[in-house]
């Protein structure tokens, strides 16, 4: 038997040695949210690329379907009625790529639909948050605006009396444009050229009870849809009306499209303003006024209608015109790898949370630790030694026996390195056990008792809010005068 110290001078290599392998992309299950899609559609489109790549794809129709029944700890979901037709599907979060569609957020219920295969844990493509924000075109400036990304000035109006203030914020000239504030294909857009038509559109529309904003009128004869996956361009297509009477660029309004290649000054305020709105796939568009760039608004489900110019998601380079069928097989194929498919964790927890581990007896002060890359979560005990595979430990006068799984090596200075023997034991955190959960323990001094690693805390589903503490468990005192 060694203790602590001895067995690092000692242990070369880990105990066990574990290894990921890449899922084969046959087992993953493509999945679109939305409505009954016509062909040509994006769901026509994924459907055929996915049964050319033999992965299961299936259309949830979302006006028809409904959960019957969830497996938290599996993390499967039935659907019942997804067809429309009374068939049941069972899909799992382990395995399923989720493309939500912007028919899938159009009502209450879908949008809560949508929300609970995010709580489930299910990888989607995007999350209701992201979709939510793109579909509110007063939500968009907001975001952009707050990433010093220029955009068109706008202003919400509400009733008569809000006209004028409104107005003057955009800059009190005529015309202006007027949006409903959710509304795609240029549908819910309108143009007024004077004061009296600017409160006729706006009482004709308030008559359906619309939410309007008035924004600043830009003389467009083009303007730029970009697609970008995951912060990554993949294509861009420059949109151009036919219509001089005409102002809107939409192609279901009859624009015609052609490859467009951006600049570099373009690629970054396209990339930023992705960024700006959480999508991991969305659509961009900006147009240019004088020596001026602006990003008109994001689309969080865009159209493929268009001849695009491609480009290499790896290099960012441009590879000449691609079409509908190849924008999407790309966008499958970044998707298939394992990588790629990290979800977004909208849940916020503090810096320092409560941890509960089984068999001791006091909770745990756990510091949220979003620079630790080890392999296991760290716990700082009062004894320790070791005896071949198994770790002889001691806690607040709790005794333990446990089998060491691996071996867990951090580096506080380059040249300064831990090792530490990982077991494995059951830790309850936000009213949920999660057994198994790898800690690597430690008799060395340390500013905190517990350190929780990324792993784990993908594992809790939590994003770090660096300001608080205790956001979702009680407070544990710490014993000195800097806890408040």
């Amino acid at each position: 038997m060694q203790n602590f110290n001895e067995w690092q001078n000692t242990v070369d290599q880990p105990i066990t040695e574990k290894k990921v392998f890449e899922k084969d992309p046959s087992k993953l299950h493509c999945i679109v949210l939305g409505l009954g899609e016509e062909e040509g559609t994006f769901a026509d489109i994924v459907g055929n690329l996915t049964k050319k790549r033999k992965m299961k794809f299936t259309l949830i129709n979302v006006e028809e379907a409904f959960i019957s029944s969830v497996d938290v700890d599996l993390g499967s979901v039935v659907f019942q009625n997804y067809d429309g037709e009374d068939s049941e599907i069972e899909i799992s979060k382990e395995n399923s790529i989720v493309f939500v569609r912007a028919g899938a957020i159009q009502t209450l219920t879908s949008q809560a639909l949508v929300s609970s295969l995010g709580t489930y844990g299910f990888f989607m493509v995007n999350d209701l948050e992201s979709m939510m924000l793109c579909d509110n075109k007063m939500s968009n400036v907001i975001a952009l605006d707050r990433n010093n990304i220029p955009t068109p000035k706008s202003s919400v109006i509400t009733n008569v009396k809000s006209i004028d203030s409104a107005h003057k914020k955009i800059g009190g000239k005529f015309p202006v444009v007027i949006k409903t504030l959710t509304g795609t294909q240029g549908v819910g857009v309108s143009i007024a050229e004077s004061k009296q038509s600017l409160v006729s559109v706006c009482q004709s529309l308030w008559k359906y009870d619309a939410q309007l904003l008035i924004q600043e009128y830009l003389p467009l004869k083009s303007d730029i849809r970009t697609l970008v996956v995951n912060g990554k361009i993949l294509g861009s297509a420059e949109r151009i009306k036919q219509d001089d009477k005409e102002f809107r660029n939409n192609v279901h309004l009859g624009a015609k499209t052609r490859p467009y290649k951006l600049s570099d000054e373009e690629k970054e305020l396209v990339k930023q303003s992705a960024r700006a709105t959480g999508a991991l796939y969305c659509g961009v568009d900006h147009c240019q006024v004088g020596n001026n760039y602006y990003v008109l608004e994001i689309n969080g489900s865009p159209g493929i209608r268009s001849h695009f110019n491609g480009y290499d998601l790896e290099s960012g380079k441009s590879v000449g015109k691609i079409t509908d069928e190849e924008v999407l097989d790309l966008i499958v194929e970044y998707f298939v790898h394992e990588l790629h498919r990290k979800p977004l964790f909208r849940t916020e927890s503090g810096y320092i949370e409560r941890i509960d581990i089984e068999g001791l007896d006091n909770p745990i002060r756990a510091k949220f630790d979003t620079g630790n890359g080890t392999n296991a979560s760290m716990l700082h005990v009062d004894k320790l030694k070791i005896d071949g595979d198994t770790a002889i430990w001691e806690k607040n006068g709790n005794k333990f026996k446990s089998d060491i799984v691996d071996v867990s090596i951090a580096r506080r200075l380059p040249t300064i390195e831990e090792k530490r023997p990982v077991i494995e034991m059951t830790v309850n955190f936000n009213n949920k056990a999660y057994p198994n959960t790898r800690i690597a323990l430690t008799t060395t001094d340390s500013a905190s008792e517990m350190l929780v690693n990324r792993t784990l805390m993908s594992i809790f589903k939590v994003a770090v809010n660096p300001d608080r503490r205790f956001i979702l468990s009680d407070h544990v005192g710490k014993e000195d005068n800097t806890d408040t």
